[in-house]
């Protein structure tokens, strides 16, 4: 199947997406989908570049999340709706403005120029201002006290503000402030260029677009609505598919998961996938169907690249160059099937492991999960909302014997 290049496997992807995804997320499609190919370390980085920087096919939509511009027009998605509801409400804001009366316009600049900041604001008189509409002292860093005079102009759009009403600003100010002139509109090339003039009064424009996020920042003439919305949480769901999960001090992969073939059967199942990776070096594709046609219980691919990603993190595989091979340890390990061995390689490697088993071993009494959890989120850089990684972290400590789960909670043995 021929590779496609990393925009064109987004757009297919996002193209049959219910949702907004994140460059990881559908780079992580992509690599499974076997639609693209590449040697770098971190393909996600070079999927969000493209992302990031092709605003013609691509929106970014919430944080960090993406979908096709012409999806945007759908709305398949709440992320989707809340983005169109809100472009719909800066255009109606816009043409509201445009229609309403030039004093009370002058009002609103006033309202806005407040919520930023500035200090004794006021609308000049409406004849006789000499172009001045209203004036405000900006105090920077408790240290400057900025004395700004704002010429505000509510015109319709394409009637853009020329050079000539910069030059009408600075004739009306005083030596010691400074302009700003605000419009629905927009400005011509040689008032931008004017306004930033070498050696005259220094104007700040703001023009029709970004009057509107200043006014949506500020929460001038819109009211916000708080909705919930609830989307998954991955920390029960899914494994981190990259190194981009590991703990910057420590080098460590936060992430932890189960493997198949039942809850107590984690170092049979580990010990049938090095060994077959130690058989011959093995492709991803290949590793993917091996789960498939292993286990019953794993009838997604997606599910079984996670599954890969556990031994990765561990430290006991490596991809190069395409192809799964075990690392030292874990060919010390496949040879030797030394328990305390794998204990200590899996300490190396994973966040709080080594840890929970020696906080379990010093408490006097058994540990609930909940306490654990606690203790891991006041001791260690994450803040897990659910049981999820802890829970995987004990079993795999219970399948290497050492904890014990109780009536009561968890002792270490």
């Amino acid at each position: 199947m021929k590779k496609l290049s990393f925009k064109e496997a987004a757009k297919k992807i996002l193209k049959e997406a219910d949702e907004p995804l994140s460059a990881k997320e559908i780079t992580h499609i992509a690599l499974n989908e076997d639609l693209i190919e590449t040697s770098g370390a971190t393909p996600e980085a070079t999927m969000a570049a493209q992302l990031y920087t092709d605003t013609g096919k691509f929106k970014k939509v919430g944080k960090g999340l993406f979908a096709l511009v012409k999806q945007t027009e759908s709305a398949k998605s709440p992320l989707l709706a809340i983005q169109n509801q809100n472009s719909l409400v800066k255009q109606k804001l816009i043409e509201t403005i445009q229609e309403m009366d030039p004093f009370q316009f002058e009002f609103l600049v006033a309202e806005l120029l407040n919520k930023i900041g500035y200090e004794n604001v006021e609308v000049t008189k409406r004849s006789g201002d000499k172009g001045i509409d209203v004036i405000g002292n900006l105090t920077v860093g408790g240290l400057t006290n900025v004395k700004t005079v704002i010429q505000v102009k509510r015109y319709k759009t394409g009637n853009n503000i020329s050079g000539k009403y910069i030059t009408q600003l600075r004739g009306s100010a005083e030596v010691d402030q400074r302009g700003l002139i605000i419009t629905t509109s927009n400005f011509t090339k040689d008032a931008i260029n004017e306004s930033k003039a070498i050696n005259k009064m220094p104007v700040a424009l703001v023009n029709g677009q970004k009057l509107i996020e200043l006014l949506f920042k500020y929460k001038v003439g819109v009211k916000e609505e708080i909705v919930s919305v609830f989307s998954i949480d991955t920390e029960l769901f899914e494994i981190e598919l990259n190194d981009s999960t590991k703990n910057g001090t420590e080098n460590k992969s936060r992430s932890i998961w189960p493997l198949p073939g039942g809850n107590y059967a984690y170092i049979e199942t580990l010990n049938q996938l090095l060994d077959r990776i130690s058989e011959k070096e093995t492709s991803r594709n290949e590793m993917i169907d091996w789960f498939v046609k292993s286990f019953d219980n794993v009838t997604s691919r997606n599910t079984a690249y996670g599954y890969l990603n556990v031994p990765k993190n561990m430290g006991l595989i490596e991809l190069k160059d395409g192809y799964y091979n075990l690392t030292i340890a874990g060919k010390h390990y496949r040879d030797n099937k030394n328990l305390e061995f794998l204990f200590n390689t899996i300490s190396k490697n994973i966040l709080a492991f080594e840890e929970i088993h020696q906080f379990l071993l010093s408490s006097t009494e058994p540990k609930s999960e909940e306490e654990i959890l606690e203790y891991v989120n006041e001791n260690f850089d994450v803040n897990w909302s659910t049981l999820a990684q802890v829970n995987f972290r004990l079993f795999w400590l219970i399948n290497l014997g050492k904890v014990e789960k109780t009536e009561a909670g968890y002792i270490g043995i």
